[in-house]
């Protein structure tokens, strides 16, 4: 009877795990860049045993962000994943890539901290420190790309960039063919910090990939990802 019962949650927590974000199929995956910054925002990538549930033409994965951007000609150097769940994909999937990971969580449908913003500061001032010699990108993305990943880009041009709300918001919706829905006047209010961006010298907090910030989300699959499922229990992803 516990047996028939925990074979069951494992079952239901598999069908949760590989369920499409609500939402996420509205969006458009990816634009452009935003114009004078490193930054592309796009929606999430999500992992092969959740895009194979829906058309193929309406998936994107982390190889379809790779191929948009060759395509542009630009390269990915960062991905800041905003997002508050490991279910979506692999860290590790984006490091093999030779792109670097930072996990900043967010909850949707909540203010955001002003520490979490620090961070997402100081993450993107130390990568544009250590790539001065390049023009790789910083990926940014919530669920859908929009209103988390908006609202950080923003308050980023605002704040360190010096840009005016509207135009910072402006550039941020032209970019990313989608228009942010929320946090407008917290971003309208915000000011320039009129401080240098260059980012801490402290390594504690100069280090943002920290080992608590990059918990293993699954155990990757040792088979092709192109059969029709992985059958081993062991590789179901923990929440």
């Amino acid at each position: 009877m516990d047996r028939s019962r925990s074979h069951e949650e494992i079952r239901n927590r598999r069908t949760m795990n590989n369920k499409i974000p609500a939402g996420w199929l509205d969006y458009s995956p990816l634009n452009t860049w935003i114009e004078n910054t490193r930054f592309v925002p796009f929606k999430c990538p999500l992992r092969w045993s959740i895009l194979r549930n829906i058309n193929k033409q309406d998936r994107f994965s982390l190889d379809d962000l790779i191929e948009r951007m060759d395509n542009q000609g630009r390269k990915v150097g960062l991905i800041i994943d905003l997002t508050d769940t490991y279910r979506y994909y692999d860290y590790r999937d984006v490091e093999d890539m030779g792109i670097e990971y930072c996990k900043i969580r967010v909850p949707g449908h909540q203010d955001v901290s002003d520490k979490s913003c620090q961070k997402f500061f100081l993450v993107v001032n130390t990568f544009l420190r250590d790539n001065r010699q390049n023009d790789n990108l910083i990926g940014i993305h919530c669920t859908h790309g929009i209103n988390r990943s908006g609202y950080f880009i923003v308050r980023y041009l605002i704040e360190i960039l010096g840009q005016q709300p509207d135009d910072a918001i402006a550039a941020f919706n032209r970019a990313r063919g989608h228009t942010i829905e929320k946090n407008i006047d917290d971003l309208r209010r915000r000011k320039s910090m009129n401080v240098s961006s260059s980012p801490s010298s402290d390594q504690e907090d100069d280090d943002y990939y920290i080992e608590r910030d990059r918990p293993l989300p699954y155990s990757r699959p040792s088979i092709d990802p192109t059969l029709n499922d992985i059958s081993s229990e062991t590789s179901e992803m923990l929440v």
